[in-house]
């Protein structure tokens, strides 16, 4: 088993931090493998077609799992998801490279790898939107490689508008917006942006501040609201549609994060040095899809395949993910983010 290790390891050029448990190292691995065999899958060609169906990804992939969960049983539990069983990892691996660009979907429900030949500067080296036919490294679920045209911007790729934080929330605050409603502030939670606790436990009977979020109940209907006087509330409608595992899912969260910012209370992100390669990252709440499926291409999910607030991160990507991270008013404490 050693050398079948040694090799997944050399292949993918990812290596063991310092101190870290033989389940962890195997796992990142095995995680990685998996991302690289559903890219290989979609390069097949039979019959003059190019790729392959979305059902056999699918089924090839559980098969890898099973044979890794075999081989490695100390590994099994950490691609389940305890809080949603039903959450299958080849399944989420393979919609991740469909949102992010990785994978394209023909009208005959076919995937192919993606031909742009996409890179995105990171740190030292280039995240490739594509399979390289040069030499080439992993982090998480992301390819990496030397540079090669055109270039993208990390904004260009997430599909980011040019907002700065301060900037979306004026935008989403514009009193111009606002009327009043015939809603009672008594029947209403307010989100509370100076609160510790992350945003999803941060909703109180009051509002707290001139500016805030309101709901009925947890299933809706939600509103921007402005204080406009002790004991008037002016009202924007905040439609949240259902979301999905589409890249733009979960962009409310922006707007939460853009509030907390903006009251001098951002949401964190801490991270701690292990080595001279690598560092843990804990993020004080969920991202948004854009977000999130990046951090899943830079990093490695830590406790287990579907944890979305602690990674295993490169060092010369952390300025990388900082910036991207201030972008929707997220601050980091600790690390290097200047490195």
């Amino acid at each position: 088993m050693n050398e079948i290790l040694t090799a997944m390891s050399s292949d993918m050029g990812i290596n063991r931090y310092r101190g870290e448990p033989d389940d962890s190292f195997i796992y990142r691995l095995c995680y990685s493998a998996l991302g690289l065999w559903c890219l290989h899958i979609a390069q097949n060609s039979s019959d003059r077609m190019v790729g392959t169906t979305k059902h056999n990804q699918t089924i090839v992939l559980n098969e890898l799992l099973r044979r890794y969960a075999e081989l490695f049983p100390g590994i099994a539990d950490k691609f389940t998801d305890a809080d949603n069983p039903q959450v299958n990892l080849p399944v989420h691996i393979r919609r991740v490279y469909e949102e992010i660009g990785y994978l394209q979907t023909d009208k005959n429900n076919r995937n192919r790898l993606a031909k742009f030949g996409r890179n995105i500067p990171v740190g030292n080296t280039f995240l490739f939107i594509g399979h390289p036919n040069k030499a080439y490294n992993v982090n998480g679920l992301g390819v990496f490689t030397s540079p090669t045209t055109p270039s993208y911007s990390t904004r260009e790729f997430l599909i980011r508008d040019e907002l700065t934080c301060e900037e979306y929330f004026q935008e989403r605050y514009d009193i111009t917006n606002f009327y009043e409603r015939d809603i009672a502030a008594d029947e209403l939670q307010f989100f509370n942006p100076l609160s510790a606790s992350a945003p999803s436990r941060s909703w109180s009977a009051k509002m707290v501040t001139d500016c805030s979020i309101a709901r009925k109940s947890e299933l809706g209907p939600y509103y921007r609201v402005i204080q406009e006087s002790e004991k008037s509330l002016l009202f924007a409608d905040e439609v949240i549609e259902p979301q999905s595992d589409s890249l733009t899912s979960y962009e409310y969260r922006r707007l939460y994060f853009a509030i907390k910012a903006h009251y001098n209370n951002p949401l964190k992100v801490w991270i701690v040095k292990q080595d001279e390669e690598y560092s843990k990252i804990r993020i004080g709440g969920y991202l948004p899809n854009r977000e999130y499926y990046y951090l899943l291409l830079l990093s490695w999910p830590l406790k287990h395949a579907f944890d979305k607030v602690n990674f295993l991160i490169r060092n010369d990507f952390i300025p990388e993910v900082a910036n991207t991270l201030k972008n929707i008013g997220i601050v980091i404490k600790g690390g290097n983010s200047d490195a």
